[in-house]
């Protein structure tokens, strides 16, 4: 059976592959200069801007990998056309920042069954990663922010709210748990469906807890019943699939400590070598960033319960 591939697939194809290489540069760039992306990611259906990026016009917060892509810069964000719509203008010398997205691109593949005249004309409708530059407010001219002065106060702890997650999400999953025991490591086994912690008290700070279990509740998402990023057959350590996985869990783990106000700046490492280990880990995988922050965010809605049950299904 040969096969023709059109052309203008090709050429968005390409052009998609070039979109994926410009969001790795731009993480790797920030991670040189020693800046963890994922130490503070979004999360959270509801946004004011004073924390996170937003959209000026949606009041939309934008997603966990655009976050990293405005070097996580809170506030309101605009295009070039939005912001000349409104009057504004760009300051002088000022940079854009890029938010990416996914478009849809649909073509018709050529098929011919082999010595047979017939052709078949098959349509067929791809996801392809697509940009646009967006500018900060504090950037722009002749346009006012939106945002009020007022920031609601947090009436829950942290640490009682972790432990609200942790106990909803294990309950709900039917998940074992063990953090009573003392342990040398922490794990989580697709096999046995059990997440298993070093105790509290073995810590030196408390942050350090939470981020450890957070990270390895993340992973028991991975597996088919839940989000299904093939935690069971294929994350085998060393592997490219385990490396993927490994980004996953640390950015959930940083998304939801994030969310609930617990100190990530105990939590997370930043060594020299821990930064130069992903950086290689990107270079040699340039959708890796992209792949990893969608199915982070994914994972902690999970955990949250926020997760439709259309969505665990795609």
């Amino acid at each position: 059976m040969a096969r023709h591939i059109p052309g203008n697939l090709i050429k968005h194809k390409t052009m998609e592959n070039k979109v994926y290489q410009m969001v790795t540069d731009r993480i790797i760039e920030q991670m040189q200069k020693g800046i963890i992306p994922w130490r503070k990611p979004w999360h959270g259906a509801e946004a004011t801007g004073e924390d996170v990026a937003i959209s000026y016009t949606s009041r939309r917060a934008y997603s966990t990998i655009n976050q990293f892509l405005l070097g996580n810069k809170p506030g309101e964000w605009l295009t070039f056309k939005q912001l000349t719509e409104r009057g504004g203008k760009i300051k002088k010398g000022a940079k854009a920042g890029i938010v990416v997205f996914y478009g849809k691109f649909t073509y018709t593949k050529e098929t011919k069954q082999d010595g047979a005249e017939v052709t078949v004309m098959e349509e067929h409708t791809i996801p392809v990663l697509k940009y646009y530059n967006v500018f900060h407010i504090e950037d722009c001219t002749g346009i006012e922010s939106k945002i009020k002065d007022n920031q609601p106060e947090t009436t829950v702890e942290s640490i009682e709210q972790a432990e609200s997650i942790i106990n909803a999400y294990v309950e709900r999953e039917t998940l074992k748990f063990q953090n009573d025991k003392p342990s040398n490591r922490a794990y989580y086994s697709p096999s046995t469906d059990e997440v298993v912690v070093p105790m509290l008290s073995q810590y030196t700070e408390v942050e350090e807890y939470y981020s450890t279990l957070f990270h390895e509740l993340t992973h028991s998402t991975g597996i088919k019943s839940r989000c299904d990023r093939g935690l069971e057959e294929h994350a085998a350590f060393g592997s490219a699939v385990y490396s993927r996985e490994e980004l996953v869990a640390e950015m959930g783990s940083a998304m939801v400590c994030n969310a609930i106000g617990i100190s990530t700046e105990k939590a997370f490492r930043n060594s020299v070598a821990y930064l130069q280990s992903w950086i290689d880990a990107l270079k040699s995988d340039k959708r890796m960033i992209v792949w990893a922050a969608g199915r982070a965010e994914k994972a902690v809605r999970y955990m949250f319960g926020e997760v439709t049950e259309k969505e665990v299904e795609e």
